[in-house]
């Protein structure tokens, strides 16, 4: 199935792209952070990232409802996973802000975004942070990690399909994907 790629508009493919460097930057910067010493500027960077990408999130889902397109697997035998990979993406682009929001505020460090505090510190009456609630936070502590395991994978899928339509297959899948 050739799909016309004008289906596919500038700032669609923008965001598209905009957001695959942002994810995958955000999910490298979490797994360095998760298997590195303690950083607080790392993780105040990621934090402030992880705010601002709520709201990037909120203006994506909002062009994808007025502005979708064709899928290159509509018709196909594969239609149906594709809807669920695409659809799974996006509910994993709220849920990781999310449960990164909760993690941070609920930990006790708070939330500073690029310096402004949003949610504040959690202090004992030495100055030690201690978590709000401690079972809420390892539980969204161990969610971030989890969804950021399959939202990582779920990227993988998604870019060896892509390569798969433009190498394999043929089609112009990628192609739409990249055109000026």
């Amino acid at each position: 199935m050739t799909l016309n790629t004008s289906s596919i508009n500038t700032i669609t493919r923008i965001i598209h792209w905009g957001f695959s460097v942002f994810l995958i930057s955000m999910l490298c910067l979490g797994f360095y952070m998760k298997n590195m010493q303690y950083s607080p500027n790392l993780y105040q960077i990621h934090k402030s990232l992880g705010v601002l990408f709520c709201f990037l999130v909120i203006v994506r889902l909002i062009w994808r409802l007025k502005h979708p397109w064709q899928s290159s697997s509509q018709g196909s035998n594969n239609a149906r996973l594709v809807k669920y990979m695409h659809l799974t993406l996006l509910i994993l682009m709220g849920l990781m802000p999310l449960t990164g929001f909760m993690l941070s505020a609920l930990s006790g460090f708070g939330i500073h975004v690029f310096g402004v505090s949003i949610v504040s510190e959690h202090l004992d009456t030495n100055g030690k942070v201690i978590p709000i609630n401690d079972a809420i936070y390892q539980a969204s502590k161990t969610l971030h990690y989890l969804f950021a395991c399959v939202f990582s994978l779920l990227i993988i899928g998604h870019i060896l399909a892509a390569l798969k339509h433009h190498l394999i297959i043929k089609d112009n899948t990628l192609a739409r994907m990249l055109k000026r």
